[in-house]
C-alpha cells in the first residue's frame, strides 16, 4: 500500500467543535475516530514521523506505545515505514 492508497480512502469529518479534518497527505482520517499526522521534517532529512491524535486534533502519546515507541510516536525511514504506522492506527479500535 503506498500514501496516496491512505489519501485516497480517508474521511472528511466535522469534530465536536465545528471544524471539518480533512484528510491529506499529511493527515490521514480514520472511521474509528483517529488521525494518523505524519511530519517529514523541514531539514530534508528521510525520516519521518507519525503521531496520533483524535478529531478533535488532541494527540495521544500514550496509544501508540503497545507498539514499540517510547515517546508516542513511530520514526520511518521512507514511505513504506509510514503506510505500516498507519496501517497500526487504521487498525487501533473506535475512542
Amino acid at each position: 500500500m503506498k500514501l496516496k492508497d491512505f489519501v485516497a480512502k480517508g474521511l472528511t469529518v466535522v469534530n465536536d467543535m465545528g471544524e471539518t479534518r480533512k484528510t491529506s497527505e499529511h493527515s490521514i482520517v480514520f472511521p474509528n475516530g483517529w488521525v494518523g499526522s505524519i511530519v517529514k521534517p523541514s531539514d530534508g532529512s528521510a525520516e519521518y514521523s507519525v503521531a496520533v491524535c483524535d478529531y478533535n486534533g488532541y494527540f495521544n502519546w500514550n496509544v501508540l506505545r503497545p507498539f514499540g515507541t517510547d515517546k508516542g510516536v513511530i520514526l520511518c525511514k521512507d514511505e513504506q515505514e509510514v503506510c505500516r504506522a498507519l496501517s497500526i492506527i487504521e487498525m487501533l479500535n473506535n475512542i
